[in-house]
């Protein structure tokens, strides 16, 4: 026995939203001071579960990424930006040279 399912569609407004500048926030500290996931991305692979489990120390992982190319920036994984690595002080650091 078949039954008919009748679907039923209704059209939803929305209001429109505009954009503010973070001055028009009451609590605009709050918002500056929240803390936001930043990566840098070096590059990245595709590998099968097998090829995971199976790797072992001191193998190397080929990345989609030349040694000269820049870094992919990410915030809360999206990716804002791209940059090229430096030495700072001892430390990898990197120059922001596109946004996107």
């Amino acid at each position: 026995m078949e039954t008919m399912v009748k679907e039923r569609l209704y059209e939803v407004e929305f209001e429109t939203l505009e954009a503010k500048p973070i001055e028009a926030f009451e609590n605009k500290a709050a918002i500056l001071s929240a803390k936001l996931d930043m990566s840098v991305v070096i590059g990245k692979c595709e590998k099968n579960i097998k090829d995971i489990m199976d790797l072992k120390v001191g193998e190397l992982i080929y990345l989609d990424k030349t040694v000269d190319e820049d870094l992919d920036i990410e915030i809360n994984n999206k990716s804002v930006a791209k940059g090229e690595t430096i030495k700072l002080d001892e430390k990898i650091s990197v120059r922001i040279s596109e946004f996107r």
